[in-house]
């Protein structure tokens, strides 16, 4: 029977491994800490591709719109999209549970190191990597997993107050002279994470002293404090996704996006690949991962270059045309873009800005 090994127990690993359960393989998952403890994230699911389902488990709501903050407010329909806000430690256990009644074996408390990873690449046939970044497969192989020019900086409060103002919405705000966006992502009417994302690759600033003037901007200073959080999200893919029998996956492979550092739907799509490759043809992996989301990060990474050549009075004239002229449904449907509609939406940027001209 095959044996399969998935380091971190996240989504992109779980994932793994009940996808790899299925499959009848002999399947083991170990994860550093705690199942659903430690989690970096402002817990939206956006499955801008809309090749999955529902999350199974912790969903709090389905959201109705986005609200944007530039020089002026604007919000857009997300009724069609695949957005949910999640409890991601809910989720996570839900999934941990779906794995164990699969037959795979979890052990948590049970860290990896790279020395170790050595020796278990002769254990099993296949690891399926999902440590996050950087990964214990790039400590093990000496290559970086992030740099400076393609991560993310975030910091984030989980904020108890009163956010029935925003409702079943997720607001998320541009500032002046940032290249980055600050979000409230609500988790009821009594709590949000509240959160500031940094994409530039040189900066001294601290990302704790901006949140805390959004904070005082959006009135939440009375607010508590419940958790404190920050990372860094990886933004480009590794030279290599496949070291000898080792698949990287999610965070381990720079699966968060150039645009806004969310990636659960790449985490959970790039384990069911991982998976598929193993069963059909494992040196197929990084060819095939790179294609199912080149369209998506090609538009992402276009989008971003747009975004940070301008400023926040163009960003805001930009955001307001868009949605006069309602054509930001390719916006968010990332899957829906081609070559085509590239080249349509530069021109009509193009247009545009010399209109503002």
């Amino acid at each position: 029977m095959t044996k399969i090994l998935v380091i971190g127990g996240g989504p992109a690993g779980l994932t793994a491994a009940i996808e790899a359960a299925k499959q009848g393989f002999n399947v083991t998952l170990f994860e550093k800490a705690k199942i659903g403890e430690n989690i970096k994230c402002a817990e939206g699911f956006f499955d801008t591709m809309k090749l999955l389902e529902k999350p199974c488990a912790g969903v709090l709501f389905k959201v109705e719109q986005i609200i944007v903050k530039a020089k002026s407010t604007y919000s857009f329909d997300a009724s069609y999209l695949n957005l949910w806000m999640i409890d991601r430690a809910v989720w996570q256990k839900a999934l941990a549970k779906q794995a164990e009644n699969s037959k795979v074996i979890i052990k948590q408390d049970f860290p990896v190191q790279h020395r170790e990873l050595k020796q278990l690449r002769t254990a099993y046939d296949y690891i399926i990597d999902a440590s996050g970044a950087p990964s214990v497969t790039s400590r093990l192989y000496g290559f970086s997993s992030f740099h400076k020019e393609n991560s993310a900086r975030t910091v984030q409060y989980t904020l108890r107050g009163d956010f029935s103002h925003i409702g079943n919405c997720l607001k998320v705000g541009l500032m002046p002279d940032f290249w980055g966006y600050y979000w409230i992502f609500p988790k009821g009417k009594d709590a949000a994470n509240v959160g500031v994302g940094d994409f530039y690759p040189v900066r001294s600033e601290s990302l704790w002293a901006r949140l805390d003037k959004i904070i005082e901007q959006e009135g939440l200073s009375e607010y508590e404090i419940l958790k404190k959080i920050g990372g860094i999200c990886p933004t480009a893919i590794p030279e290599s996704l496949k070291y000898d029998n080792i698949l990287l996956v999610g965070d381990a492979a720079g699966l968060t996006s150039p645009l806004h550092g969310g990636g659960l739907d790449m985490a959970v799509i790039s384990a069911m690949e991982a998976v598929k490759a193993i069963v059909s043809n494992a040196q197929s992996y990084d060819k095939n991962l790179r294609a199912v989301f080149a369209a998506k990060l090609k538009f992402e990474r276009f989008l971003a270059k747009l975004w940070r050549q301008r400023n926040l009075d163009e960003m805001d004239e930009l955001i307001k045309n868009l949605e006069k002229n309602r054509i930001y449904g390719f916006m968010l449907n990332p899957h829906l873009i081609n070559d085509t509609t590239i080249t349509l939406l530069e021109k009509f940027l193009a247009k545009q800005q010399s209109v503002e001209c």
